[in-house]
């Protein structure tokens, strides 16, 4: 009730800047203004009559914001998986397979961000990075990992 009196006043004190002082205003402010009432009933119409809905995208909103892209969780049942498929190493396609060899063999022997050469001695500083961001749109895959030397690592 308290929102329907809050928008009634809101119209009502619209209603009097709008014949005293018509002249100051464009044409556009009327339309933002028609546009903030409709939103406002729209969502005063979802919050009291659709309440579990509005609830439910709020609570979804809450939690993608406040969880990490990865977690610990996550590697770990993965690495369970892997090894789950693989006992003891027999059968195993990935074994000695390193990535950061492999991205400084495809980039050849080079960072990916300051093209500088990279030697197989300091692989171990190396750092991976996504070429294009997850959250941009990137994929998961080695194609969007280029191998970047640690001071490029730094400087980000």
């Amino acid at each position: 009730m308290n929102s329907i009196l809050f928008l009634i006043l809101l119209l009502g004190v619209y209603y009097y800047i709008y014949q005293n002082f018509y002249d100051r205003f464009e044409e556009k402010y009327h339309y933002y203004f028609y546009i903030f009432v409709g939103v406002y009933i729209v969502i005063l119409y979802i919050y009291h009559f659709e309440y579990e809905f509005f609830y439910k995208v709020l609570k979804n909103i809450y939690d993608v914001n406040n969880t990490p892209l990865y977690t610990f969780n996550s590697m770990n049942s993965n690495a369970q998986l892997f090894s789950s498929q693989y006992q003891n190493g027999v059968g195993d396609p990935f074994r000695g397979f390193n990535i950061k060899e492999t991205l400084l063999q495809k980039q050849n022997g080079r960072c990916y961000a300051c093209s500088n050469f990279i030697m197989n001695n300091d692989l171990e500083s190396t750092k991976l990075q996504y070429k294009r961001d997850l959250r941009n749109g990137g994929q998961n895959n080695i194609e969007n990992i280029g191998l970047v030397c640690n001071q490029c690592h730094e400087f980000q």
